[in-house]
This record gives C-alpha cells, sequence and structure tokens, in this order.
C-alpha cells in the first residue's frame, strides 16, 4: 500500500492512455496492497445493501445499470461513461460519442424491464433529484474501471478490468476484480482518481423523457453544448494530436495488416483452419508447427510494402500527397496520351468478347469510372453543403453488383491502377466491413477511396445500413468515398441506401464456355495494368482541381458530381484520341439523376416477369406463379420456399404488408403502377387465343 521506497503513497491524477490528457500526471502512480482472500462474484453481495454508488466505466451495459438501479435502493448513484478505445482526433467524434450515450443512457430508462410504473417513477424522480447523475467523457478516452460504494460502517472500492455490464459480470470472458474494505489508503487512491475525472474531463447527461436518436440528434443537444448553455461557461474539450505510434499501429492500421495475412502464409500452413471444424479452440500441433517452419520469409521490402494503409491528402492549393509523398501533377502530354489510349483498349475489351447489352455495359462502367475518379474530391463538396446547412445529395457510397463474371473487380483494379500505381492493395478485407472499422478506415485513408470486393449478402444485411448512415457523420475535413462490389445474389436495397449510393446494376458478362475468350481478354487486361501509369489521372486532378478551386463555395451545392466528372474525362479522351478515330458511342456525359433513374432496375424486371400476360387469372386465389387484380389490390401466388427472396426483390412500399400471407403476395396497385409506370391491367384476350398485356 506504500511506497517500498520512501513509506509514502505517490498520488496524482488519473492516468489516462494519452500522453497529453489533462487528467494525466507526469507521475505515475502505483497502489501497494496484499491479497487477503478469494471468492465468486456475486452482484448482491458486492453491489447491494450500500446507500451511494459511484461508477467510472467503459463499455457500460446501460441494462446493468437500469437493474443496479432497479434492484437496489441507493440515496447516490453516480457513472461516468468513458470510452474504451482513441475516438479518433476530431471534435465532432467526441460530441457523437456523447450524443450515442445520450440516447442509449434514455432508451434504457425508457424500455427499463421488470418495473412497475410506481417504480419507474421513483427511478425518474431520483435524476430529477439530481440523487442518480450521469456523465459522459468530453476527453479523448477514459479507460480506469472503478466502482466506489459506501454505507455506514462500509468504505469498499472495486477496482479491475470488468466494466460496469451483463457481459463483464457473467462469469463468461476472463475479468480482474479486486476489492477493498474499509482500506482508507484505497478509497483516497480511487477517490482521487474518481474525482480528477469528474472535475475535468465529463459533461453532464440530461434523462430525456423521449430518446432521440444520436444519428440525428441536433448538434447543439449534445451533453457538452448542454453544458455550456446551462452554465454560461467555456467548456475546454480536450482532443490530443495524433502521434506519429499511434498512426504506424492506429487500429484500422493494425486491423487491415492482420486480415491481410500473406497468400504464402495461408498455403504454408493449411492445417490451422481445416482442423478447427467449427470449433473456437484451434489446436497447433507437431505437424502445424512443421509447416510453419516450412513457410517462406518475406522480403524486408515485401514488408515495408504492406506495412501502411493508402492514404491520400489534399491541401486545397493544387497539392495532393500520397501515403506522404507528394503526386507530381507535372505530366507529359505523351504519357498522358499513351494512358488514355490503353484505358480506351480497356473499356473495348467488353465488346469483343461479352454477350449481353453491352454499350450499356460500357456506358455503366464509365459513370462508374467518373464517380471513382472524383471521389477524392467528394469530402470538399459536402463540407461545403453541411456548412452551408445543406442536405448534400451526391453519392458518397457506389455498389456496384451483378454477374460474379461481369468484370467488376478488373474494372476497379485497373482504375486504381491509374489513380495511385497499385490495383488490389488499395482493396480491404471484407472482414472488416462492420460499422466500428470502416469508422477507422475512414480517418486512415483521408480521401482514398475504400473498396471492398466481393462483399457477402449476409454481411451487407448485417451492416450496411449502420455503415451508409454514419456516412452521414462528418469525418473531418478529409474522408473517402466508399465502394462495394457485390455478386448478383443481393437483391433488395433499402431506399434510405440507393438515396446515398451510385446503384450499378449489370447482367452482360463474360460467357463461362468461351475459355479462349476469357484467356485472350486476361492477356489483354495484364498487358494494359502492367502498362498503365498514372499520367492520365494526375492530368484529371489538376484539371479537376482548377475547376472547383475557381468555383465560388455556394456553387457547389448545384454540382451533379457525375456530369462535372465525366465531362472532363470525355474531354481529356477526345483530344487523346488516336489520329482521325472517333470517339466511342459509350464515351458520353453520364448525369446523376440518369444514373439513379435505373437503381431500381432489378426490381422492375422481376415485376415484368411476375406480371406477364399469360400468367394472369380470374381466380381469386392465384396458383403459385400466376396473378390477379382484386380491387385495388394485385394478388400474385408465391410457394413458400420463394417467398422470402421475392419479397426482397420487390421494394417495400409496393407490397401490402397486412394483406400478403405465405403463399401470396399482395401489391397495392396504384403504387405498383407508378413504380412500373405503365398501367397493371388484365390482358385483352385476342380472337386466336393470343394474350397481351
Amino acid at each position: 500500500m506504500m511506497n517500498p521506497n520512501n513509506g509514502m503513497m505517490v498520488q496524482h491524477g488519473l492516468l489516462l492512455d494519452d500522453p497529453d490528457s489533462k487528467t494525466k500526471s507526469p507521475v505515475l502512480s502505483v497502489l501497494y496492497a496484499r491479497s487477503e482472500d478469494t471468492g465468486l462474484f456475486d452482484r448482491d453481495s458486492l453491489f447491494g445493501g450500500f446507500a451511494s454508488m459511484r461508477a467510472l466505466t467503459y463499455s457500460a451495459s446501460i441494462p446493468m445499470i437500469m437493474g443496479l438501479l432497479r434492484d437496489y435502493d441507493y440515496e447516490r448513484f453516480e457513472c461516468i461513461f468513458g470510452h474504451g478505445g482513441i475516438l479518433g482526433r476530431e471534435p465532432r467524434q467526441i460530441i457523437h460519442f456523447q450524443q450515442q450515450i445520450d440516447e442509449r443512457l434514455s432508451r434504457g430508462f425508457v424500455a427499463i424491464a421488470g418495473v412497475s410504473p410506481e417504480r419507474r417513477e421513483l427511478l425518474h424522480d431520483r435524476v430529477a433529484d439530481d440523487r442518480a447523475r450521469f456523465f459522459v467523457v468530453k476527453d479523448a478516452i477514459a479507460h480506469a474501471k472503478i466502482y466506489l460504494l459506501e454505507r455506514d460502517g462500509l468504505r469498499r472500492v472495486v477496482v479491475g478490468s470488468a466494466n460496469l455490464s451483463e457481459t463483464a459480470f457473467s462469469g463468461r470472458q476472463a475479468e480482474t476484480l479486486v476489492v477493498y474494505d474499509n482500506d482508507d489508503l484505497a478509497w483516497e487512491h480511487y477517490c482521487g482518481q474518481y474525482e480528477d475525472v469528474l472535475a475535468t474531463a465529463v459533461s453532464s447527461l440530461a434523462l430525456r423523457d423521449k430518446p432521440t436518436v444520436a444519428g440525428v440528434m441536433p448538434v447543439d443537444e449534445a451533453p457538452i453544448f448542454r453544458e455550456v448553455e446551462k452554465t454560461g461557461r467555456d467548456v475546454t474539450m480536450y482532443v490530443p494530436p495524433e502521434t506519429e505510434q499511434e498512426a504506424e499501429y492506429g487500429s484500422a492500421n493494425i486491423l487491415v495488416n492482420v486480415n491481410n495475412v500473406p497468400n504464402v502464409q495461408r498455403a504454408a500452413m493449411p492445417d490451422l483452419d481445416r482442423r478447427r471444424n467449427g470449433s473456437p479452440n484451434v489446436p497447433i500441433t507437431p505437424a502445424v508447427v512443421r509447416q510453419a517452419r516450412r513457410m517462406p520469409v518475406a522480403r524486408p521490402e515485401e514488408e515495408d510494402e504492406s506495412a501502411s494503409l493508402p492514404s491520400l491528402s489534399y491541401n486545397r492549393r493544387g497539392t495532393f500527397t500520397l501515403q506522404g509523398a507528394e503526386i507530381n501533377l507535372d505530366v507529359k502530354p505523351d504519357d498522358v496520351r499513351r494512358d488514355a489510349q490503353l484505358l480506351l483498349e480497356f473499356f473495348d475489351n467488353y465488346r469483343d468478347d461479352f454477350v449481353g447489352d453491352v454499350e450499356r455495359l460500357q456506358r455503366d462502367y464509365f459513370g462508374f469510372m467518373s464517380w471513382f475518379y472524383f471521389a477524392p474530391f467528394m469530402c470538399d463538396l459536402r463540407n461545403a453543403n453541411i456548412r452551408q446547412g445543406l442536405e448534400f445529395q451526391q453519392p458518397m457510397f457506389a455498389i456496384l453488383y451483378g454477374r460474379s463474371d461481369c468484370g467488376k473487380s478488373s474494372l476497379t483494379n485497373t482504375l486504381m491502377i491509374s489513380m495511385f500505381g497499385y490495383g488490389k492493395k488499395g482493396f480491404v478485407p471484407n472482414n472488416l466491413f462492420t460499422p466500428s472499422r470502416v469508422r477507422g478506415l475512414r480517418q486512415e485513408f483521408r480521401r482514398h477511396p475504400v473498396v471492398f470486393d466481393d462483399v457477402s449478402n449476409n454481411r451487407f444485411r448485417q451492416y450496411a445500413d449502420e455503415v451508409v448512415k454514419d456516412g452521414e457523420i462528418s469525418h473531418g475535413d478529409e474522408y473517402p468515398c466508399i465502394a462495394l462490389l457485390m455478386n448478383v445474389d443481393t437483391r433488395r436495397f433499402k431506399p434510405e441506401i440507393i438515396k446515398r449510393s451510385m446503384m450499378i446494376y449489370t447482367q452482360t458478362s463474360l460467357p463461362g464456355n468461351r475459355p479462349a475468350a476469357r484467356e485472350r481478354l486476361q492477356a489483354s487486361v495484364s498487358r494494359i495494368q502492367d502498362t498503365l501509369t498514372t499520367s492520365f489521372y494526375r492530368q484529371y486532378l489538376k484539371d479537376m482541381s482548377t475547376i472547383l478551386e475557381t468555383m465560388p463555395e455556394d456553387a457547389y451545392r448545384d454540382v451533379d458530381v457525375l456530369q462535372m466528372s465525366s465531362n472532363l474525362l470525355c474531354r481529356l479522351f477526345e483530344r487523346n484520341l488516336p489520329e482521325g478515330e472517333p470517339a466511342p458511342a459509350w464515351l458520353e456525359p453520364v448525369t446523376l439523376s440518369g444514373v439513379q433513374s435505373r437503381a431500381y432496375e432489378r426490381s422492375e424486371k422481376v415485376l415484368q416477369g411476375l406480371l406477364s400476360g399469360d400468367r394472369y387469372t380470374k381466380e381469386r386465389h392465384p396458383p403459385t406463379g400466376q396473378w390477379t387484380l382484386s380491387g385495388k389490390h394485385v394478388l400474385i401466388g408465391v410457394d413458400t420456399r420463394s417467398l422470402r427472396d421475392l419479397r426482397e426483390d420487390i421494394p417495400n412500399w409496393v407490397i401490402d404488408d397486412a394483406a400478403s400471407v405465405s403463399d401470396q403476395i399482395v401489391l397495392d396497385h396504384g403504387e405498383l403502377e407508378e413504380f412500373l409506370r405503365t398501367p397493371v391491367r388484365k390482358p385483352t384476350r385476342w380472337p386466336f387465343g393470343l394474350g397481351r398485356r
């Protein structure tokens, strides 16, 4: 308990894992103690029977807190919500964290389980009377877990690794808890740490009668703003600068590098995956060790090449930096011409070997190129809109989906090479497609587009809503656009995703029964990718930055980025065509409205097939695969196995869920006609038994 060197306890402020935190002392405090006993965790014996409880925690479980307030009559209760990791180096991120806790706390009080109306009112009264108080950090980080409990004759300190959550106290994960009962030195030490945070690093949380969703909560309702308004005094938010070590070992960098296991390692240790059989336990056997010993060692230059994430910045004065190195925008016309002709050759490959509406595919892929090339500038337009209080209408996301052999990855890889000199190195492993990890990638990539290739349907369903909505949150001055490449099994997209994304769907593809064509195409693409330089894109960056710099900021709100970008690309391509060669048919300006008008094209095709004239029946309960009209409804017979897929193919506002049953989908007739932009009527019968719509 005492310093063994001088018998004195060194007590300074709370140590936070940030070198410049205001609550960190330059001297690290150590409490020397001696253990007396061990026992099993029991919530009642540990936290029950006390008059007051104060908690400093992060990753707190609101239900756990609600349970403590419900079950124990604390005369005084305080909880400080810290944060378990670096929030980033933007004030807005700390404010949004405060908003998230605000929302969850209010929801917890509204939805608290097992409480009578009288008890619920009593809990609200405690908050109103300031007997239950909640705070949230306005510093960037707070790691400590401290619980201070008091009653007559007993002062208890509980410290350790366990957050105030049901998971931490359930025994399902390894945690450490240390209890000090009536230990004056421990009480003084940990009370001092708690009070330091309370005094300098938190904002008060007020309970709302009705929870407000953090994503739409007005910024001025964040706890730190309400604190300023209530006190009338300035409040300092501490946002520490990013250190060199954090940049190198930031969460996004570590996650990407850990998940990008070199293929040579995967091949050298196949038994690591084969032996799992779905178990979380992975046996490391002598055979696995022998495999590892045979694994080739990466060369130092290979390690350096994969050690850092792509990062693109622009200082708004014509200077771009890629991973810290300035991009030279002075390019030779001959180099631009060579790259332009290689890119035109790449697009011509679709005409030679693909089957389907190839011209449409080329136009759509040119539209994607226009968006992808412009992506590093998108944050500037969005920031300008935010400053003017306007809703940003341009797509921060692109979703390129269709058959697995429609060339999505090859296109994106080639464009990436033409932009930055590398291709799939800029792609991100799909298991990082989660809201928190995408948030970290945004900070690391800055303006560099983030590409997820072959995103699975399940992962998209689970995380896309939150990832796309999180894109509405400011992530500093520089943040990237995100491209998702997906296969055809992805079905209905929610309207809010379509609204915020550039959607490109294609059924045109390279047939699998033409091996010679596939080999010819692969050889051509490989040669083009090996020959391409970044000259064409550097000329694009130079010209586009000039256009934007000479444009008044209030004019940004009227910009159609696809039209502006495709116009510039058309000019660049046309002035670099081989002499006497006309521009290809697909090389024409693209507009955002034109792309968005095709966002529901797949759904239209599905409905048109379902409602063909030869499938009409007069039966009031149509058999599977047939349809009929009934008042204001269109009834379609379906089998239960295909019901789920079919419901995903049809826009949700067209379906009448209340009227639909297990073997029948019911559509609103008016909404259906408006969606298809054509009347839906029973077919006219012609004399010889032919029918038409």
